[in-house]
């Protein structure tokens, strides 16, 4: 990585009096779908996939929720195509994988309960709201929401133990760490691989004994991960 790159923080850094931050990933190019762009900036029922995401958080958690948009890939077109958020750039985005993102959203976070949530999601109100506020969590789907090359996760006595490939639960790709994790998660992240994918972070919490929860959704919940464009259809 050049030395000479830096992060840009391209929106203020003003306090927010939400207790909750919420850092949406999407710096990566989306390879898998055929405008080889940005997969956020993909329109959805109207609106792209990254403003049903802000809208989402503000309906559950007010209008001033404090929203952070980790961009790399089309900075400018998704700065200029989103509104209520505050914006930072991962400026290594070609050369290091999602932990890289999450590092640089949490370094503008402030100390307070955080969600990660990846940029090509659909989801309802229900899949950030974890059952208890005070421990780490992640949503969980057993209903083939996702697609069966999705990450899985195996589960035992309602933690997560293993998070790969090739398994039948799948993760929601959303996590919650309560403010009582706050600068533990973020000392890990300063020092964690810049290759690794979101899901190799969490089995590295999991091996160093930290106690994940899971939660699930019924029917009437929605989640919907744009992977290709036959997933607007």
């Amino acid at each position: 990585m050049s030395a000479a790159k830096e992060t840009r923080f391209l929106t203020g850094t003003k306090k927010h009096n939400s207790k909750v931050t919420f850092i949406i990933l999407s710096a990566a190019q989306g390879r898998r779908t055929k405008n080889y762009g940005n997969k956020s900036l993909i329109e959805y029922n109207g609106k792209t996939i990254l403003q049903n995401q802000v809208d989402i958080i503000k309906q559950k958690y007010g209008a001033d929720a404090d929203i952070i948009l980790v961009t790399g890939f089309c900075s400018d077109k998704v700065i200029r195509d989103v509104s209520g958020v505050r914006i930072v750039e991962n400026p290594f985005h070609e050369s290091t994988n999602i932990v890289e993102s999450m590092r640089v959203g949490f370094n503008a976070a402030l100390d307070s309960n955080v969600f990660f949530i990846h940029g090509d999601l659909i989801f309802s109100p229900s899949y950030i709201s974890p059952p208890d506020t005070r421990k780490i969590f992640i949503p969980v789907d057993n209903l083939d929401r996702f697609d069966k090359t999705a990450v899985g996760v195996t589960t035992q006595n309602d933690r997560a133990v293993n998070f790969s490939y090739g398994i039948g639960q799948k993760w929601c790709q959303i996590s919650y760490f309560p403010a009582s994790y706050f600068d533990q998660i973020k000392s890990l992240l300063a020092r964690a691989d810049k290759n690794l994918t979101s899901f190799e972070f969490l089995n590295s919490l999991i091996a160093k004994k930290f106690e994940i929860c899971y939660f699930e959704h019924n029917k009437r919940s929605y989640i919907k991960e744009i992977t290709s464009s036959r997933d607007l259809i």
